[in-house]
């Protein structure tokens, strides 16, 4: 809202610019011939950009679509009776704001017709300036649709980087929900082991909360930009089972949303890899915030967990989500134990 203010009180001052060097000096407006034909067409003008001006000026409303055209066009006569360059400016914006917020088949008209009339009074020899007034006008188009096919762009990155989350956390969610069921069902049919069945169930009620937890902080961070890992790393290592301990250093800060979900994943990954190649076995969990970078350390006894890891895919897609946002993954055996580190810019 506030933004949207500053730019009408900009362009209010604008038009008064462009309204003050047309009047300021005798004889470019009056009431005969071409200084009467100059002051219509300055008054057009003024009337489309002060409509532009209430309606939009960035939305994308059929009404801000007409008062674009009305100053866009009503520029370009202005400028075929009077040639100046403080009159240019109704054309030019009305332009560039044709390429960022229209669409091709909405603003290409536009575009065309008031290039049209600049070239037709440059051979008319109204002025040689309104040739470059014609090539400045598509330019401003040009540079106005690059921007808008930039912000589509990013969008769609965006939105594809939250359906890779959900997909990841659906997946891992609901696979491990269906392994406890089943593991449950099976207790319940073949051994009649109540307790047994009670437990994975119990295990399926956290990883119902977990994938809860993880969707929600997906959404979120698509809306903020930013994700506290400390508290879904806290909550991960809850619902995990395993005998965990978490240490931070430094004072915890909310993070981008790719690094903070990818240190998410690697800690994800590979507890989940100690639960199942050294379950029972004790992990510790290192969370370092540096100025300029995020450490996240796993330790764990090795029991099988590194044969595993390095030969499966699980350490592969770590080093790749590290990679995508500019970190480096390390692991290595220490005696019996499995270290896997990952650092990341933030």
């Amino acid at each position: 809202m506030l933004g949207r203010l500053w730019l009408r009180a900009a362009m209010a001052a604008g038009l008064a610019f462009i309204i003050w060097g047309e009047t300021a000096h005798p004889g470019i407006v009056g009431a005969h011939g071409i200084r009467l034909v100059t002051a219509i067409a300055l008054a057009v003008a003024a009337a489309g950009w002060i409509g532009w001006a209430v309606v939009g000026p960035t939305s994308a409303s059929p009404l801000t679509t007409v008062f674009v055209y009305w100053t866009g066009l009503a520029g370009s006569v202005l400028l075929y009776v009077h040639p100046a360059t403080a009159v240019c400016w109704f054309t030019i914006f009305a332009c560039f704001d044709a390429g960022a917020n229209m669409r091709a088949r909405v603003g290409v008209p536009l575009v065309a017709v008031c290039c049209a009339v600049l070239v037709a009074g440059y051979g008319a020899h109204r002025g040689d300036a309104l040739a470059t007034f014609a090539a400045t006008t598509f330019v401003v188009y040009v540079l106005g649709s690059n921007r808008r096919q930039a912000a589509r762009s990013a969008k769609l990155t965006e939105r594809a980087r939250l359906a890779t989350e959900l997909h990841d956390i659906l997946g891992h969610s609901l696979t491990a929900l269906s392994l406890q069921v089943q593991a449950a069902s099976a207790a319940l049919e073949e051994t009649g082991d109540r307790d047994r069945a009670l437990r994975h169930l119990g295990k399926a009620a956290r990883l119902v909360r977990s994938g809860q937890e993880e969707t929600m902080a997906a959404v979120r961070t698509l809306r903020d930009g930013a994700i506290g890992v400390h508290d879904l790393i806290g909550i991960l290592i809850d619902d995990s089972g395993l005998p965990a301990d978490l240490t931070v250093n430094g004072r915890p800060r909310p993070l981008p949303a790719t690094t903070g979900m990818a240190v998410y994943r690697v800690l994800q990954e590979a507890l989940t890899n100690a639960g199942k190649h050294a379950p029972g076995s004790d992990a510790a969990v290192t969370l370092s915030y540096e100025p300029t970078s995020v450490t996240v350390t796993v330790a764990n006894r090795t029991g099988t967990a590194a044969d595993a890891v390095s030969g499966g895919q699980g350490l592969r897609a770590m080093r790749e989500r590290v990679k995508e946002v500019g970190g480096v993954l390390a692991t290595e055996v220490d005696g019996d134990t499995w270290r896997v580190e990952a650092r990341v810019p933030a």
